[in-house]
């Protein structure tokens, strides 16, 4: 079966056995471990501390490569393993002409590619078709007051590019740094954010942010806002998926989901009804496909973070951005299921580029 094939077999038999592999023949519950179990797993756990959260379906060495990609959060995924010394799979890297300081504002170090945010499995699916198939780039170029901007990297030079040629060959850049850090890696971790997005009606390209905003100007006959369901979401992780089996069939998907709420929604629900079915679709795409790919898992920073029983304890005064202890405790969890000494390590500092948080600005 092909990763995208949406035909999934969403009925399993789930085996009871006791600890100690063998079939039970009296209530099941009865040899359940301790993380099983709400009371002694979540809400009162042994010692104070949720443990034994994540249990990896493959091994991750510290040499193992690892591309990054994703949405907001992700960015501190690559931090924190550049910290701990793992293989951060980094193919598109600054020029030594910018400065350190100005690095992450234009598109580096973010992930391992400098595509900006990547909010949606359907971009994704873009920018890896750019990648191994160049010819179905996209040309698109957006130009105001003398400046050309790339529609699909809005936020990567702050003040534009000299010439709509340097727009494209910018681009074809990153198409090519996606591509050899696919080739390069031997697991993707990807991190989707958002359901809705920016299509152009014409060439049903996607944008990463509604045009008009961070750049370019939106015209109502070419932009149209769509909201990706289970299915569509499922189709466009499979699609990616499949496309990097072609190029490296050893490679493993690791997915997780960003917890960090939506800013706005043009669906004309309430913004926490919208996020909350953002964030509960693309976690059960997520666990769905792991489940049924013995080459994907799910790594739960969303469930982590955002449990109602936590009370908000790791988001910011504003309620969405996550707290510099948020990021340690997921980050926390995820080395020490890879069995690292050094997981407890606090994630470094550094800016975090969004183009989602614009539209806060017209939320007046």
């Amino acid at each position: 079966m092909k990763h995208n094939d949406a035909k999934a077999n969403d009925v399993r038999p789930i085996p009871v056995k006791t600890d100690d592999g063998k079939p039970h023949s009296g209530n099941p519950y009865e040899a359940l471990p301790p993380r099983a179990f709400w009371k002694l797993a979540a809400a009162a756990p042994e010692g104070g501390e949720i443990s034994q959260l994540w249990a990896p379906k493959f091994a991750i060495s510290a040499e193992d490569g690892i591309a990054t990609a994703g949405s907001c959060f992700a960015q501190n995924i690559g931090r924190a393993l550049k910290s701990r010394g793992m293989n951060w799979v980094v193919t598109e890297k600054p020029p030594k002409s910018i400065p350190r300081s100005l690095q992450a504002a234009h598109g580096y170090g973010l992930f391992s590619f400098r595509t900006g945010n990547i909010y949606t499995p359907a971009l994704l699916h873009q920018w890896l078709t750019w990648g191994f198939e160049p010819a179905k780039m996209d040309r698109e170029i957006w130009e105001q007051d003398g400046r050309f901007f790339d529609p699909f990297r809005p936020s990567v030079r702050p003040m534009g590019f000299d010439s709509a040629e340097e727009v494209l060959t910018s681009r074809q850049e990153t198409a090519e740094a996606v591509r050899r850090a696919v080739l390069e890696a031997k697991v993707f971790l990807f991190t989707p954010g958002l359901t809705e997005a920016w299509v152009n009606t014409e060439s049903q390209m996607i944008y990463p942010a509604c045009p008009g905003t961070v750049q370019g100007r939106f015209d109502p006959e070419r932009h149209r806002c769509v909201n990706f369901g289970f299915a569509a979401l499922t189709r466009a992780l499979g699609a990616s998926f499949d496309l990097m089996k072609t190029y490296n069939p050893s490679i493993k998907l690791l997915l997780t989901i960003s917890p960090v709420p939506i800013t706005a929604t043009m669906t004309g629900q309430h913004a926490l009804a919208a996020s909350t079915y953002t964030k509960s679709v693309l976690r059960a795409m997520a666990g769905e496909f792991a489940n049924s790919h013995a080459d994907a898992d799910y790594f739960p920073s969303y469930d982590l973070v955002t449990p109602a029983a936590l009370g908000g304890a790791y988001f910011n005064e504003n309620r969405r951005t996550i707290t510099p202890e948020g990021v340690d405790l997921v980050m926390k969890h995820f080395f020490e299921a890879l069995g690292r000494a050094d997981a407890g390590h606090a994630v470094p500092s550094g800016d975090i580029v969004c183009e989602d948080e614009i539209l806060e600005y017209y939320g007046k």
